[in-house]
């Protein structure tokens, strides 16, 4: 099996938690409240805002112009994304100034990133990217799972719209053969790129429980009734 095969087999468990996690099936059965969509929205604009910095440090450690090439073209594509989320779906949710002043990144979205960060800066290129590659991997699939749900609510249809574009599907293709090009050409660091992959694996489904439970600071530690 390639290193893609091997790694997608052996972090299912994460995989099928996202297919069918309430907060993924309410987006395709449209019963998601819509507070908790904008929720997930405002923690994804954080998430995208860092991931393209991470792209581009990435890219500052690129050997190859085309490894250098991709990663700043991602890096311009998501921070062109993150801007036009901003533009429509903020202005959609009636995202106020206030509250994207007072935005405060939620713990799995705050973890999330800085696995990341620590990737990036501590370890070479393809560290860097075996641990940012499952998120578009996973929505390709969850887009290709659900393209032909009807949930009958504008914003969700977008969103299970734009992951189940047959371009998006090409471009993880491509993501697919530049992760087992890293894994043919450093089998000694295989177990590093697994070890990546699986925290951001990890970390997607944890995406999905910080909106469903609109996941804060505070709420864990209170659970236990000492507060």
């Amino acid at each position: 099996m390639t290193f893609c095969e091997e790694v997608r087999k052996e972090t299912d468990l994460y995989w099928e938690g996202s297919f069918n996690h309430p907060f993924v099936r309410g987006i395709v059965d449209g019963s998601l409240p819509i507070e908790k969509f904008k929720y997930y929205i405002l923690q994804d604009a954080y998430y995208l805002k860092h991931y393209t910095k991470i792209l581009a440090i990435a890219a500052s450690k690129a050997d190859t112009n085309d490894e250098i090439t991709y990663f700043l073209n991602s890096a311009r594509f998501i921070n062109e994304a993150e801007l036009e989320l901003h533009r429509t779906v903020f202005k959609e949710l009636e995202v106020t100034e206030e509250e994207i002043e007072q935005f405060e990144p939620a713990p799995a979205a705050y973890n999330y990133v800085s696995h990341m960060y620590n990737a990036v800066h501590n370890g070479e290129v393809a560290e860097a990217f075996a641990a940012m590659f499952p998120c578009p991997w996973l929505y390709q699939e969850i887009g290709e799972k659900y393209k032909d749900a009807k949930p009958g609510v504008k914003l969700y249809e977008e969103w299970i719209a734009m992951y189940s574009n047959p371009e998006f599907k090409e471009s993880v293709e491509n993501q697919k053969a530049m992760m087992n090009r890293y894994a043919e050409l450093h089998p000694e660091k295989v177990h590093i790129y697994k070890s990546h992959f699986l925290k951001s694996c990890y970390y997607e489904w944890k995406f999905w429980e910080m909106p469903w439970t609109l996941e804060n600071w505070e709420q864990e530690v209170k659970e236990y009734g000492f507060v």
